[in-house]
């Protein structure tokens, strides 16, 4: 039985993975790409969900980055629920982090609390 072809065509969008130093390495196979986001890539994760005002805040490497132009890919920060979604980008890992941290914070002070009553003034 053959293996599956997991390659991608130099011609197509690219997909990236991050080094041991956090610089993006473009990859032409959809398995290196996999592999890495199942083990080296989690601890470029973080996740935060805040049910107390009904969004989720997640950051994460791309690991995408379109032929359209030359821009590298991003860690997205991403805020979603609550009528919101927004998609914030940083271009290492430190700005990543602090970007997460700020979004909740600013979440907190902004949004109310699910369970906050109303006096109805």
């Amino acid at each position: 039985m053959k293996a599956p072809d997991y390659s991608i065509p130099e011609n197509w969008d690219r997909i990236f993975i991050l080094d041991d130093n956090e610089r993006p390495v473009r990859v032409f196979d959809f398995g290196v790409k996999v592999d890495w986001q199942l083990t080296a890539g989690k601890r470029y994760e973080l996740r935060d969900e805040m049910p107390e005002y009904g969004v989720v805040v997640q950051t994460y490497f791309s690991c995408w980055a379109s032929m359209h132009d030359d821009k590298q890919p991003t860690f997205w920060t991403t805020l979603k629920g609550n009528g919101l979604d927004h998609i914030f980008h940083s271009s290492t890992w430190e700005e990543a982090q602090d970007k997460h941290r700020r979004v909740i914070e600013k979440v907190r002070r902004k949004l109310p609390h699910k369970g906050a009553v109303s006096d109805g003034a």
